[in-house]
């Protein structure tokens, strides 16, 4: 089972957009899942950073292409 930070690392580091876009809402989906888990002080810091990058960053993502 991966970890919601190998879904967030994949996330940032897919460089077409529409592929970026859907590997972002699976991290973000990871990282709600991560959120229900017993965890460190340290860990869920790094889950509300993590969340709060990925929220700019699908927000920054140009619309998805139409099909048709």
């Amino acid at each position: 089972m991966n970890s919601w930070r190998d879904d967030y690392v994949a996330a940032l580091a897919e460089k077409d957009p529409d592929r970026q876009r859907t590997l972002v809402y699976q991290a973000i989906v990871a990282i709600e899942q991560g959120r229900s888990n017993a965890m460190s002080h340290e860990e869920a810091d790094a889950i509300e950073r993590a969340d709060k990058a990925l929220r700019t960053l699908r927000g920054k993502l140009p619309e998805g292409r139409s099909k048709g």
